[in-house]
């Protein structure tokens, strides 16, 4: 055998070896699943939070109403979540749902009124803002209600609470809209992702903040 083919023989045989190694996870590169548990409870505390690529389309629609579960790959510099924010607009110990038109796996389905945080703006800017696009009314943003519910894209979801303090509500975006005490909240079809703040909207409407 010539020594150029033994050295290509060698050369093939380290090669397979590599490969398996790598193959193997023996190569010290590891993945890690991106948790979708709910983060901590905040009690009234404002939140700051960065703000949403433009370039994520919704098409106007508030948010996706479900949770994800979805495997990330960790990385050296965590990306900045970009907030979507839900208003609790209560009025008269009364909440206002919104009624979803899109997509059709949500469609009917009942939801806190809202959208994507835009460049530039605050979380309580936005969602004045969205309140008064989806339906025609002026609101004073609060606190943060519950949980942060996890949208998945790096996508989370935050509730404020919000006060009526002008204009008549109307369903612009939505199908219906329409006003709910704490039993029929209960009872009501949410998208499974306000579903996360039932307790918290509930102890609202009752007066007893969690």
């Amino acid at each position: 055998m010539s020594m150029s083919g033994w050295w290509s023989r060698r050369s093939a045989i380290s090669a397979t070896r590599r490969t398996r190694s790598i193959a193997s996870g023996n190569d010290g590169a590891s993945s890690v699943r991106a948790s979708a548990s709910p983060a901590r409870r905040h009690r009234g505390n404002p939140a700051s939070a960065a703000v949403i690529s433009p370039s994520d389309s919704s098409e106007g629609i508030p948010h996706d109403g479900t949770v994800s579960d979805r495997p990330a790959i960790e990385s050296a510099e965590p990306a900045a979540l970009r907030e979507v924010v839900a208003g609790a607009l209560v009025h008269r110990s009364r909440l206002l749902l919104a009624q979803r038109t899109r997509p059709p796996e949500l469609a009917g389905l009942w939801e806190l009124p809202g959208g994507k945080v835009e460049p530039g703006e605050t979380p309580e800017q936005a969602l004045r803002r969205e309140l008064h696009e989806e339906l025609g009314v002026v609101a004073d943003v609060g606190e943060r209600i519950g949980v942060d519910v996890p949208l998945g894209s790096g996508l989370v979801l935050r509730a404020y609470r919000a006060t009526l303090r002008g204009g008549t509500v109307n369903a612009l975006d939505h199908a219906a809209v329409r006003w709910v005490g704490a039993d029929e909240l209960a009872a009501a079809d949410l998208v499974p992702a306000d579903r996360a703040w039932l307790p918290d909207l509930t102890a609202v409407l009752t007066g007893r903040m969690l």
